[in-house]
């Protein structure tokens, strides 16, 4: 029988997972706006839409690993 890991060890990393993934994708579109002199924020706005989804993508797959 196979050993399912602990759900709290799971979500919990979960947290930081998001926590890097979020900032990562910020702090690209906010360099790109910079580098670009754009004044709407526009890179900004499209990373973090970005990285919304891969972090949609990663709960997806985590929580069909703990059924």
């Amino acid at each position: 029988m196979k050993k399912q890991p602990n759900k709290w060890l799971v979500f919990s990393s979960l947290f930081f997972q998001i926590a890097i993934i979020m900032y990562l994708f910020v702090k690209i579109g906010s360099f790109i706006d910079s580098k670009y002199s754009s004044n709407k924020d526009f890179y900004s706005l499209i990373f973090s839409a970005l990285g919304i989804i891969i972090i949609l993508i990663l709960i997806s797959n985590q929580s069909k690993k703990l059924k």
